[in-house]
């Protein structure tokens, strides 16, 4: 059992005893970053399993907590100016194209990341909620401080593909859930197409450890919502002009050649790219707090050209184990996540 106290340094203390991975070269102020997200993971984990375990539950929901009467989720059928929403509605019929703008009452610096000044990331955790069912929880991530402090975010559900700016702003992420559908059009697309004939309502919360910072619905009602499963390979095809490998967070030729070598002898062929995206290696301990270290791991990104000409690339869990000695054995290739298609011309940016 641990005994700290959470005095100067005492975030760290804390997180050893919580058991949780940590850079080997991590500072203070990354360590509570990585607590947070932990919390934050936790969260996102147990949501989704009670989604997985409980399908057809009725959806978790609330109104917003801020006082604001602005703090909304609002819809149009043309894209959303954020300075001067106009044309809002709440009801569409199949075949019409939706839009959304997330606006809350603080900054998302405020509301998520409880005012830190020195966070380079907040997580945007979203419900879609459809005749009271949650189909879909995942996060946005905001990566700039100008959005990040900023009170709205663009929501784009389903859009038509020339318009669409999820996807194509380096300042967001959008997590992947089931079937490695991205929150964003690619997933709402996804599940407006099931619906069956009718009327359905349609509901987006921003939702935070219970806490619901805005909220809105509109209804749909038709018979065709085949439209938006022709709409989803539009989007596909719009976002893969886009898509880019994820940006280096280290630079080791060496390291970077034993990678190659190890994915060649898995099999790859004509390995176009490859980079290492995290900025340090990770440890992993045999029973997390203070064990001993029983591994370091260490992300990768590789692109390579299939047989049929066109290029894919995937995540890749480099590790070394830990020896006896205390030094650390030879480089394996622990995980390779499922491909992911991109363009030829987009390898190298």
């Amino acid at each position: 059992m641990c005994h700290l106290k959470l005095g100067l340094g005492g975030w760290a203390a804390w997180l050893v005893c919580l058991g949780f991975v940590v850079p080997a070269s991590a500072q203070l102020s990354e360590l509570k970053s990585a607590l947070e997200k932990k919390g934050k993971d936790a969260e996102r984990q147990k949501t989704e399993k009670k989604q997985d375990k409980s399908a057809g539950d009725k959806a978790p929901t609330g109104s917003p907590a801020a006082s604001d009467s602005k703090a909304a989720v609002v819809f149009s059928k043309s894209p959303i100016n954020p300075a001067k929403p106009k044309d809002l509605t709440t009801t569409f019929k199949t075949g019409e194209y939706i839009y959304g703008l997330i606006r809350v009452e603080k900054t998302w610096r405020a509301l998520l990341r409880k005012g830190d000044k020195e966070a380079e990331t907040v997580e945007v955790p979203l419900d879609m909620i459809i005749d009271d069912k949650t189909v879909g929880f995942q996060y946005i991530t905001i990566k700039q401080r100008e959005p990040i402090d900023s009170k709205i975010l663009v929501l784009d559900i389903a859009p038509k593909p020339e318009e669409m700016t999820a996807y194509k702003d380096p300042a967001f992420t959008y997590a992947e859930g089931k079937g490695r559908r991205r929150i964003g059009p690619d997933d709402f697309t996804y599940e407006l197409a099931k619906l069956e004939a009718g009327k359905h309502t349609v509901k987006f919360q921003v939702r935070s450890y219970g806490d619901v910072f805005a909220a809105g619905e509109f209804t749909i009602d038709g018979d065709k919502y085949k439209f938006y499963e022709e709409l989803r390979e539009k989007v596909l095809k719009e976002a893969l002009a886009v898509d880019t490998m994820p940006k280096a967070g280290m630079t080791n030729k060496d390291l970077e050649a034993q990678m190659r070598k190890l994915l060649e002898n898995a099999g790859w062929k004509n390995i176009e790219r490859l980079v290492i995206y995290d900025k340090d290696w990770w440890l992993e301990r045999v029973e997390g707090g203070d064990s001993p270290i029983k591994s370091r791991y260490v992300g990768a990104a590789a692109a390579a050209k299939a047989d049929d000409g066109s290029y894919f690339w995937c995540k890749c869990t480099f590790q070394q184990i830990k020896q006896i000695d205390g030094s650390f054995g030879p480089l394996e290739l622990e995980k390779v996540w499922p491909k992911r298609p991109i363009l030829k011309e987009n390898v190298n940016k």
